[in-house]
């Protein structure tokens, strides 16, 4: 699926979005997601709320992913089947009608298997949810005591007891409750202390998954330390800082040749295991230097570098 988007956004733009569009929802459905999860993802692919009529019940998500107390178009039937709308006052997008038609698709596939509503996993994880409901998902699952979250793309199938599919602003994402770290990533965790900390923990995981990369392929939030709270503070929508549009002008191989100098004990080493000669690499050294208006090198330097190239893989 990813390979034939990847050809039509040259051929046609127009169905290589439409081929995402089915390709997140049946990640989804795969996932063993719930009905609010399908009408999430309705409400962020088109950027407008959306709604649902699943087995007589409503369920609303505004275009932020939060929820919202639907509004059922007049006309309405009251078919068992599933119905999706979307509330764009100023006429249908480009590609509302694909966007209706396989979240409906995936609402009944949903209402097909025993639970039509939220999965147990979506509902421990939710911090909107009642603490009620949330004890209840939690009786379910059998969790107790500190619980480990595990996040990973959605084609993902580790071994992991309760798990689901997510919908969010960064696509579809796995989500996993257990003891158990996949050995292959990319894959992020964070670990909750108690039932209250679980929606915090899977907000840490989902952060450190979009951290990682191909030297980092298991990436802990723990391990973050005080970074985290970078992260939890990034907003796409921001102005990009100076540090990150300096990073942003150098090519892939500089950067990646940045990440293992400012990761290692000296230019030396870092030439090492690069397979580099330390004065080759001593030059490209000052090259940055003038390039970033700091030294990555120096303490505060290679502060800098690691909180702006956070921010720049967020972004």
């Amino acid at each position: 699926m990813q390979e034939l988007a990847g050809r039509l956004r040259v051929l046609d733009p127009a169905a290589s979005e439409s081929v995402k569009i089915i390709g997140y929802f049946d990640s989804l459905v795969a996932g063993g997601a719930g009905a609010e999860s399908v009408v999430r993802a309705a409400a962020i692919l088109s950027g407008v709320p959306a709604g649902a009529r699943v087995r007589g019940r409503l369920i609303g998500v505004d275009a932020d992913g939060g929820r919202t107390a639907p509004r059922e178009p007049e006309g309405a039937d009251a078919a068992d089947a599933p119905r999706v709308w979307l509330e764009r006052p100023d006429g249908a997008g480009l590609n509302d009608a694909m966007i209706i038609d396989r979240a409906q698709v995936a609402l009944s596939i949903i209402v097909a298997r025993a639970d039509p509503t939220m999965s147990a996993v979506e509902r421990v994880i939710d911090p909107t949810a009642s603490r009620v409901d949330r004890e209840a998902a939690a009786h379910r699952l059998r969790l107790s005591g500190a619980v480990r979250v595990v996040a990973a793309p959605p084609t993902s199938r580790h071994v992991l007891t309760a798990s689901t599919v997510l919908a969010t602003n960064e696509g579809a994402v796995w989500i996993g409750l257990g003891d158990v770290v996949p050995p292959d990533g990319p894959v992020g965790t964070s670990v909750a202390r108690d039932l209250d900390d679980l929606p915090r923990a899977c907000a840490d995981a989902r952060l450190a998954l979009r951290l990682a990369d191909d030297r980092h392929r298991v990436v802990d939030a723990a391990e973050l330390g005080v970074l985290i709270m970078l992260a939890r503070s990034f907003e796409a929508s921001a102005p990009r800082h100076p540090d990150v549009e300096a990073l942003d002008a150098l090519d892939a191989r500089a950067l990646e040749a940045l990440d293992v100098v400012v990761d290692s004990e000296s230019i030396r080493a870092a030439a090492t295991r690069l397979s580099m000669h330390h004065s080759s690499l001593q030059s490209r050294h000052e090259t940055w230097t003038r390039q970033l208006g700091y030294d990555p090198l120096s303490p505060r330097g290679r502060a800098r570098f690691l909180a702006a190239r956070l921010l720049q893989r967020l972004a």
